[in-house]
């Protein structure tokens, strides 16, 4: 009897394990909420029917509790360097994956949207994105920095 208590015990206690595990992988714009550091790197089309020119983006991006994301940056395509700014809003699954399509300026000049999909981890910590337009291989890595005390 002891054993089939220890192991009824044992079982339970892994199965209250598994629903916390599962409960803290879920996400919402919540999850995202933060100021996050912005790396980019892959190939960019500068324009319709051009061929791929490797790029690099250094950029801030910060969202809010309802998903909306706003970033600035400096991005590289072809060794030109251009000035960027992103808003666009989230669509977040409790899986953690989602989209975004933004609205971006071009060194303040309208400039094409941009779509991504991507996948959230390290409880909203880290956001990996892979731009979906044709003609693109580009991959960014948002980084959440860390929250900060008024007083510092």
């Amino acid at each position: 009897m002891k054993i089939t208590i220890n192991h009824t015990l044992w079982a339970f206690l892994m199965l209250v394990l598994a629903a916390n595990s599962i409960q803290a992988q879920q996400c919402s714009t919540r999850t995202t909420a933060g100021r996050y550091l912005v790396r980019c790197d892959g190939f960019l089309t500068p324009g319709p029917n051009a061929p791929q020119l490797p790029a690099k983006t250094l950029a801030t991006a910060t969202a809010d509790k309802n998903g909306n994301f706003n970033g600035s940056g400096t991005v590289s395509v072809g060794g030109v360097t251009v000035t960027q700014t992103l808003t666009g809003t989230e669509q977040i699954n409790p899986d953690c994956t989602g989209t975004v399509t933004y609205s971006q300026t071009i060194n303040g000049q309208p400039g094409p949207s941009i779509n991504i999909t991507f996948v959230v981890s390290e409880g909203g910590d880290q956001i990996d994105g892979l731009v979906t337009d044709a003609g693109n291989t580009f991959a960014c890595k948002l980084t959440r920095t860390p929250r900060r005390n008024a007083k510092e």
